[in-house]
């Protein structure tokens, strides 16, 4: 006789994204933080291919072609991976792209899998860009019907999306609150030491216009002359339509004003900045502004539900509101005014508030805590107990 570990065991947790790179950041510490279920990794493969088989028990190459809007054949190809699925297996899909997708690969399908959305921030559909609100109001009717015959149970990351979207889809089932993808702590390296001249301030994202990538660049050639050096680190999205462009990327690289990093390692190198900025027009939630808080530097961002719903708890977190460039500009200026920067007491006062942001994140915001969460939706779905309710709620 099967017991209920051993039948969890044969089960799979079936995570599924449009992007490589989504299942192996802190979704790969979620998987390694559930013991009891196994997981599969569907997604197209990139860069990432090896380190999903670290942490998938199995893998599944989704062929599609991440440039493209709607790729007919990454459709055809998704749908003959999900057929061969248990009726039994969870499917957890991440962001309203992969979600909408799936959805078209399910169409005319008897679909007995328990399905769950995550939309980790409502992205280019949502965003004010012109063709984007035309196609909103023209998908609006098929985004309804295929949410709802898709999908047992969505997951926001703060409450301001999770009221638009629902509103928007009616969708008509379960929808929860989850409100970061989780930090894996133990693999930062903290900031020892905090400098009174010369600070180092840092946007770390995806180039996408979204993500306030020309607002910061106004910010650093404002303040070209002043005692602060601004960098930039991440990589062009060329599946996003909102990417900036190879030609856009080298001006960037050619300008004197902002030094750009390309790719860098977040877990070892954040602690080598003094300041993280987001300027993101829109957010789910600023996994890069929590890793921020906990290695200790001083975060300032667009006031956003991404944003503020969450790093409103923390200290050493200042917020800006629409993007305004002159408050930015007046916030770096009254942090390097500070008394502790003028009489060297900055180690004292900053090392303390970082000390309190690392005791708020270990006691809420880990990976640790955030699988426990989804864990208790799965166990929910499947049936094992009656509510999914957690301190998120």
């Amino acid at each position: 006789m099967l017991t209920i570990l051993t039948l969890k065991m044969l089960l799979m947790i079936v995570y599924l994204a449009h992007w490589d790179w989504i299942l192996t950041q802190s979704r790969k510490d979620i998987v390694s933080n559930i013991n009891d279920s196994k997981f599969m990794a569907i997604c197209p493969f990139d860069r990432n291919e090896i380190e999903l088989g670290n942490y998938y028990k199995e893998t599944n190459d989704w062929k599609l072609n991440r440039n493209k809007i709607f790729d007919f054949w990454g459709i055809k190809n998704l749908r003959n991976i999900i057929k061969d699925l248990n009726s039994d297996d969870i499917v957890h899909v991440f962001t309203l792209k992969s979600g909408l997708l799936f959805a078209f690969a399910n169409l005319f399908r008897n679909n007995k899998t328990k399905n769950i959305l995550t939309i980790t921030g409502l992205g280019y559909l949502f965003s004010d860009n012109f063709k984007a609100k035309i196609l909103k109001i023209l998908l609006g009717f098929f985004i309804k019907r295929l949410v709802n015959k898709n999908f047992d149970f969505l997951m926001y990351q703060n409450g301001e999306d999770q009221k638009t979207f629902n509103n928007y889809s009616k969708y008509n089932g379960e929808s929860f609150i989850i409100p970061t993808s989780g930090v894996n702590v133990k693999e930062l390296e903290l900031k020892k030491e905090f400098r009174n001249s010369n600070l180092k301030v840092i946007m770390a994202t995806r180039l996408i216009n979204d993500k306030g990538i020309f607002e910061y660049l106004e910010l650093a050639n404002l303040m070209k002359d002043s005692d602060f050096e601004f960098y930039l680190a991440g990589d062009l999205d060329n599946g996003n339509p909102d990417s900036l462009s190879e030609s856009q990327l080298n001006e960037i690289k050619n300008s004197n004003f902002i030094n750009y990093l390309g790719h860098i390692d977040i877990k070892k190198e954040l602690k080598n900045f003094d300041i993280n900025i987001v300027m993101s027009k829109y957010e789910g939630s600023s996994r890069i502004l929590l890793e921020s808080l906990y290695v200790g530097l001083i975060c300032l961002s667009n006031n956003i539900p991404g944003t503020s719903e969450l790093s409103s708890k923390f200290r050493n977190s200042f917020f800006i509101d629409e993007n305004n460039i002159e408050e930015f500009r007046r916030s770096l200026d009254e942090i390097i005014n500070h008394d502790a920067f003028s009489d060297n007491t900055q180690n004292i006062l900053f090392g303390e508030d970082a000390k309190y942001n690392r005791e708020l994140i270990d006691e809420k915001y880990t990976s640790v805590k955030i699988a426990a969460a989804y864990n208790k939706i799965y166990r929910y779905l499947r049936k094992e107990i009656e509510s999914y309710k957690s301190e998120f709620i």
